[in-house]
């Protein structure tokens, strides 16, 4: 079996077979007077690789589409180093052909948010000879303590021309591992989401061949949990657990992580304002930044920004929308929206705080 994701800057790697591709524009023209371009063929909207494609391949490419509906600029920004994957999909996103975007009834040029594009074959993987050497150097120094040097090869297994997914998923496992030592939560979930990116990519798809045991596994998502807590992300913990008693709700691992849940889950609610702190990342160096959290209130917003904040976007079950920043108001998810996330994008680096509002926080005299 072959796991195809395709999704845009604000999708996640939800491990489906197909996602089509949702075509949303970076502009800076006045919306009222915009109409975005339209894919005239909308089956080539999904990247199709075939069987003879044996590599795991993930990627990041960018593309713009000018004024005569043709692609332009199509680049890959971000990839694991399977030349023929990326040759074969610049080759399928420069065919694409688009009714021109429009302001004030003339056709205008337009840029695509990146994209990211997975492609992970499920069969049997090993780590190859020069990659397994470096790996075991590498917990060799951290068990000796020495993270700075462990650090530095772990920075060659990231760079490594053409690893699997399997190899990704242990550079993965040792970087959050680094983090952890170093105190930097952040960054260690970041990594951990990363495996747990790829594990659900195979789970989901029933994949005889997975990265990772399923006590490790849940064990990583333990960590994620306690870390997502840390940081008051409940909706997002919440998630976390629910993935874990997917996987064995009985065992001990699970017990523990959903008392852990219970407990912080009445903490956090009892506050007046659920406060987050978040920190815009880049998909690509160099690239635009974004910053994800679920949603565990109605009324939300941002504040202490240090950088800049392009956009905001409210994304959930049943839709998503654009928010308008910067707001003097709290912004509110719709009645019957379930779900959701705030998705803020922006230069990279930029740090910002989350507020999630208790009802009577908003309506207490001020």
């Amino acid at each position: 079996m072959i796991a195809r994701v395709v999704s845009n800057a604000r999708g996640l790697l939800p491990g489906l077979i197909t996602v089509s591709l949702m075509y949303l524009f970076s502009i800076s023209v006045a919306w009222a007077q915009f109409s975005s371009p339209q894919n005239l063929d909308p089956a080539s909207a999904s990247i199709t690789l075939g069987t003879s494609f044996q590599s795991d391949a993930w990627l990041v490419y960018t593309y713009d589409i000018d004024e005569t509906g043709n692609v332009v600029n199509a680049i890959i920004q971000s990839t694991n180093g399977v030349l023929e994957v990326e040759q074969a999909v610049l080759q399928q996103v420069n065919a694409m052909q688009f009714r021109p975007a429009q302001r004030s009834g003339k056709p205008v040029k337009v840029s695509a948010d990146p994209v990211v594009y997975t492609w992970i074959l499920d069969k049997p993987r090993e780590m190859s000879p020069r990659f397994a050497e470096l790996y075991q150097q590498a917990w060799d120094l951290y068990a000796a303590e020495n993270y700075d040097a462990a650090f530095d090869i772990a920075i060659k297994l990231k760079a490594y021309p053409g690893r699997n997914a399997k190899e990704e998923v242990k550079f993965q496992v040792l970087a959050a591992s680094l983090a952890s030592r170093w105190s930097d939560e952040a960054a260690e979930l970041q990594h951990l989401s990363r495996v747990v990116e790829f594990q659900s990519l195979a789970l989901n798809n029933n994949f005889n061949n997975s990265y990772v045991p399923t006590q490790q596994y849940l064990q990583i998502l333990k960590r994620m949990q306690t870390l997502q807590l840390n940081n008051r992300m409940l909706a997002d913990a919440g998630n976390t657990l629910d993935r874990m008693q997917s996987l064995d709700r009985g065992s001990e691992v699970v017990a523990e992580a959903a008392a852990q849940y219970s407990q912080a889950k009445q903490e956090i609610q009892a506050l007046p304002d659920v406060v987050i702190a978040g920190e815009l990342v880049p998909l690509y160096r160099e690239g635009t930044g974004s910053w994800k959290a679920g949603l565990s209130r109605r009324d939300f917003s941002i504040s202490d920004v240090r950088g800049r904040v392009g956009a905001v976007f409210l994304v959930c079950a049943a839709g998503e929308r654009s928010l308008r920043y910067p707001s003097r108001e709290p912004w509110a998810i719709p009645t019957g929206w379930s779900q959701c996330k705030i998705d803020v994008t922006g230069k990279a680096g930029t740090r910002l705080v989350l507020h999630q509002y208790a009802p009577e926080q908003l309506s207490a005299p001020q």
